[in-house]
């Protein structure tokens, strides 16, 4: 009864929110949305804990991580689990990759794909505990929920954040200022810092760091790289 009760509120869910709030009320601790094209990828922060995709990414975590990997590997459901008792089994930087996402309370997850028009999707679940029950109990389900937020969040949303597959070394902070500040350049930096929800003193010290991981000495110097990359893409 509470399955079929589950259905249907998913079934009246008209945004990505309460879609959201509908998945976690049954156990899950996390939930983010991503869509993959060939160069960038969108990503929705559904309710995660906040600073684990800037360190995930930031630090190319994501790289040695088997739940990443398995995300373009393999194409059906699977939980976090599955995925490290397969992909770099005994490989040190995984096991980095595994401790973050404990490190953020998140002990295991599952990966439910959706997709059209040939962009693969997926809902990207967490939990605090084993996930292997929940998800045996609710898997068909979180794949309508799943069908749903694919459809909820179209392409386009503004919910949506855009990240460079190519340049995801930059987190999805740094990521936005370095956008903001070519397309908006009349922007001042207290203004800049408002619009990010951030102070400025934080603002100056992702310039910096910016600056590093794009291999030169200013944070000038990153916009004129990226503009670059830009003119020749």
């Amino acid at each position: 009864m509470k399955e079929l009760k589950f259905v249907q509120d998913i079934l009246q869910a008209e945004t990505p929110g309460e879609t959201s709030d509908l998945i976690l009320n049954v156990g899950f601790n996390g939930l983010f949305f991503q869509r993959w094209y060939p160069d960038i990828m969108d990503n929705w922060e559904g309710h995660l804990a906040e600073g684990f995709q800037e360190h995930y990414y930031a630090a190319q975590i994501y790289r040695f991580c088997p739940v990443a990997r398995a995300i373009h590997q393999w194409h059906r459901n699977y939980t976090f689990a599955e995925a490290r008792r397969s992909i770099l089994v005994g490989n040190e930087q995984a096991k980095l990759a595994d401790s973050l996402w404990k490190f953020f309370g998140m002990e295991d997850g599952v990966v439910v794909f959706s997709g059209r028009c040939n962009l693969k999707s997926a809902l990207i679940l967490t939990t605090d505990r084993p996930v292997e029950e929940l998800y045996q109990k609710y898997s068909g389900v979180l794949a309508l929920a799943a069908d749903k937020l694919d459809k909820q969040l179209y392409p386009g949303h503004t919910l949506l954040r855009q990240l460079s597959r190519e340049n995801i070394t930059l987190s999805p902070i740094q990521q936005k200022i370095l956008k903001l500040q070519i397309n908006q350049p009349e922007l001042s930096n207290a203004a800049m810092a408002e619009m990010l929800g951030i102070s400025v003193n934080t603002l100056f010290s992702h310039h910096k760091k910016i600056a590093k991981k794009e291999g030169v000495t200013t944070f000038t110097g990153a916009i004129i790289k990226q503009l670059h990359k830009n003119t020749s893409d």
